[in-house]
Formats: structure tokens, C-alpha cells, sequence
């Protein structure tokens, strides 16, 4: 813990980032005298919302960890990372790949320095919680899926063409023309034209 990345954020421009200094800074007071920081960069979002990731400050601070100009990340608390906890826990398990600690300075049961005796073992716990989130989004949208198909809703992305522009690709396709060229004369992108000519052929909507 020799470089450290202090991240300060309020969500209001009503709020001021001076109590999480005041905490930073008796924290700091707290630490021997060898485990003092050799440098500090601070990081400040004010007034942004913890639900995005967009913050400026915040990209910043990441940058910084995944270029390896600070082994520590120190934060007031974990939700001044993200609102979303399960989020939270993402960027501290990619932020343990980059080699990088974390610290919460009021929630020390998920402090992650490097120098924690039990930093592998609340990890693989995270991973874990992650994992679980993960899997039960997954079975959330396939189960809204299937209620859609059962309604009689049509999934997928709609075909942006028609079944009598495919049959032209073709035809100028078996003329010898390049998709290059097809794309030009019909007015698609080279993709469209190539997709057009190589996937099966359009059910017609025309009863028999």
C-alpha cells in the first residue's frame, strides 16, 4: 500500500466532499509509520449519481490502477464506488487482476489490502455473490422470454430487407458482381449485401 487512488463522490450539488476528506485524513492518522503511503492521488466526483459509471473522476481513477500508478484504492464507503453493489464487487475483483487493493475506510470488513491475510478468501466470496447475480439475471430474461413467446410476441430484430432485395443480391451475385458492387447499385452497406447472399433464402408471406 505504497500508492494510493482516494476516491471521493456526493450524488448532490447540495453535499460537499469535505466529511469524506476529514475521514480520509483520520484514517490516514491512524496508519504506523510504516505503512505510510509514499504518494496519494485524489479522485472527485461532484454532484454525479453513483448509478452510472460515467464519471470523470471515476474513469480517472481506473485508468490510473490499470496503468499501475496507484496499488490502492480508498473510498468512505463501498457505495461511493457504485450504488449497485453487485457492480461494486465487479470492479473490486477486476481491480484484484490489475493488482490493486481496496480500502473502505468505515466498512473494514471489506478492506482488500494487499497486506490482508484474508484478501483471497473474502475474493473468491465475491466472485462467488457475482457469479450468483449473474446466473439469476440470466434466468430472469430467458424466463421473460419465454412469457413473450407464449404471448404470440415476435422476437428478434426485425429483417431491414425485403425478401425481393435478397433475391436481387443473388441475381447479381450469380451475374459475377462483387458484393463490393452489389452494395454501390442497391444502395447497402458491403455487410448487408454479403448477409443477403449467403443466408437462407426469405420465407415468402404468400399463402400456398
Amino acid at each position: 500500500m505504497k500508492h494510493l487512488g482516494v476516491y471521493y463522490r456526493v450524488s448532490t450539488d447540495r453535499q460537499d466532499l469535505a466529511s469524506q476528506k476529514s475521514a480520509f485524513q483520520a484514517w490516514l492518522a491512524t496508519l504506523p509509520e510504516a505503512k505510510k503511503p509514499l504518494t496519494i492521488q485524489e479522485f472527485k466526483d461532484h454532484g454525479i449519481s453513483g448509478k452510472t459509471t460515467q464519471r470523470k473522476a471515476y474513469q480517472a481513477l481506473l485508468k490510473a490502477a490499470f496503468e499501475q500508478k496507484i496499488d490502492t484504492i480508498v473510498v468512505y464507503r463501498l457505495d461511493r464506488l457504485s450504488r449497485n453493489a453487485t457492480e461494486a464487487i465487479q470492479t473490486l475483483l477486476i481491480m484484484d487482476q490489475a493488482g490493486v487493493g481496496f480500502i473502505s475506510m468505515t466498512q473494514p470488513v471489506l478492506n482488500l489490502g494487499l497486506d490482508n491475510p484474508f484478501r483471497r478468501t473474502m475474493l473468491a466470496a465475491f466472485s462467488e455473490i457475482a457469479e450468483i447475480e449473474r446466473e439469476t439475471i440470466v434466468s430472469r430474461v430467458r424466463s421473460g422470454l419465454a412469457a413473450a413467446k407464449k404471448r404470440g410476441v415476435k422476437l428478434g430484430r426485425p429483417k431491414a430487407y425485403t425478401e425481393e432485395q435478397q433475391q436481387l443480391v443473388r441475381a447479381k451475385r450469380a451475374q459475377g458482381l462483387s458484393y463490393e458492387q452489389i452494395a454501390q447499385e442497391l444502395g447497402m452497406s458491403r455487410g448487408t449485401a454479403h448477409s443477403l447472399g449467403r443466408e437462407p433464402a426469405m420465407e415468402s408471406n404468400e399463402e400456398t
